[in-house]
């Protein structure tokens, strides 16, 4: 698969799917908690992950070596595997420290719809309001509904309210004030 030409797509707003050149793919996972694994690794608000929060996160444990060894057993290892047979090729970038997703390998929305968002704060605070609101605008048609609804987990959860409270809060409020200002 030539990935410069076919970047996987990833939906988390209102649903959650990946696509490959229009055609979706990772249907089937091998199991649920893999699946959470996964789409914890896709907030946009922690764009790496420690091992300590993860092992804290799926096991209310601190790291250490053993869930360090236990994590890439039951995650890492069969996700890389997932991924590869899924999507042609590994996204995941792990090391001593943590593990993330190369962005420049794949497409989230939930990415795009916070890095716009923020772009659309700094632009308000340097009192480009226009701009400001295009870019709420375009935050605005990015977040189709709640974030990876039906799928739980703490990282999970916790980015799912802290997007709708960035949600309600720039991008409703900007809505707002610019309807109050055309009436």
């Amino acid at each position: 698969m030539d990935t410069s030409v076919t970047t996987p797509e990833i939906l988390t707003f209102g649903r959650f799917s990946i696509s490959v050149a229009g055609k979706r793919v990772a249907i089937n996972w091998p199991d649920e908690t893999l699946k959470v694994f996964f789409c914890s690794l896709l907030s946009p608000l922690d764009l790496f992950f420690s091992w300590d929060r993860l092992s804290r996160a799926m096991w209310d444990e601190p790291a250490s070596i053993t869930s360090r060894q236990r994590m890439d057993e039951r995650y890492t290892r069969p996700l890389k595997s997932f991924l590869i047979r899924e999507l042609g090729f590994n996204p995941l970038i792990t090391g001593s420290e943590g593990i993330h997703i190369n962005q420049q390998m794949i497409h989230v929305d939930a990415f795009e719809f916070y890095s716009t968002l923020l772009a659309g704060l700094r632009l308000l605070s340097l009192d480009d309001d226009d701009a400001a609101h295009e870019k709420f605008s375009r935050a605005d048609t990015l977040y189709t509904g709640i974030y990876l609804p039906g799928i739980s987990g703490k990282i999970i959860d916790h980015t799912r309210n802290d997007l709708e409270a960035l949600y309600q809060t720039a991008v409703m409020d900007d809505a707002r004030h610019t309807r109050s200002h055309r009436l």
